[in-house]
């Protein structure tokens, strides 16, 4: 849960990361629905991406 400490509000690690998953996995959806990426492409660069390449 998050809490308020002055202007800035903290929340745990969890609740960011699963914010974050929520973000990436909407933008995905509306890139492959608008066919500007699909599936495959955005596997394809996953793997790169943790291969280093």
């Amino acid at each position: 849960m998050a809490s308020k400490g002055g202007d800035r509000e903290s929340v745990s690690l969890k609740e960011a990361l699963r914010t974050e998953m929520f973000i990436n996995q909407a933008l995905i959806d509306v890139l492959v629905a608008k066919g500007v990426i699909t599936q495959e492409e955005l596997f394809d660069r996953i793997q790169a991406l943790r291969s280093g390449k």
